[in-house]
């Protein structure tokens, strides 16, 4: 401990070189990517107009059910062809993420693009093409878009605090 106290100054100018350098790095390498989000509320409603308690179960189910069916092909396919992108189904996949917060009814679609624009459409294009696709495939009720996206106002990533941070930690290990 005395031998890195009498290297202090050592320790502090690694320290700084590599906080800048992965600082550096993150601004000028990374491009930033913005999300947007658009939610769904899925229900099931039987014959009669009140909704019983295993319609509010079956509409939790049907959740579960959206999440695998909204991510596979033909969905995707369909969502390239409305934007008419010049990308594969595999690629598309990559730029969503689909969440059910604390098991509701309800679908978050979260659209991840270099654009913000692109992100707010490829995630309404996404909810869209779902009321449209998993009713008729899965001869269910068709779910109701309870948010539209929006556009993000700040970039999702890269941190650029993050990375300064372990520049900074790499930069102290490394000296």
């Amino acid at each position: 401990a005395y031998m890195l106290l009498d290297k202090w100054h050592y320790l502090l100018l690694s320290l700084l070189a590599g906080a800048l350098l992965l600082n550096a790095y993150s601004f000028f390498c990374i491009e930033p990517t913005y999300e947007s989000t658009s939610k769904l509320y899925v229900v099931s409603v039987s014959n009669d107009a009140v909704v019983n308690l295993s319609d509010l179960n079956l509409g939790t189910s049907l959740t579960k059910d959206y999440e695998q069916l909204m991510l596979s092909y033909p969905v995707l396919n369909r969502v390239i062809d409305k934007l008419s992108l010049d990308t594969t189904s595999d690629e598309l996949a990559e730029e969503y993420s689909l969440t059910n917060p604390g098991d509701t009814r309800i679908l978050e679609i979260t659209a991840t693009s270099t654009d913000p624009q692109m992100a707010v459409q490829l995630a309404d294009t996404m909810a869209e093409v779902a009321v449209d696709y998993l009713p008729e495939t899965m001869s269910t009720m068709a779910p109701n878009i309870a948010q539209h996206a929006k556009l993000a106002e700040h970039k999702a990533n890269p941190s650029y605090s993050k990375y300064t941070l372990m520049g900074a930690v790499i930069g102290f290990i490394f000296c």
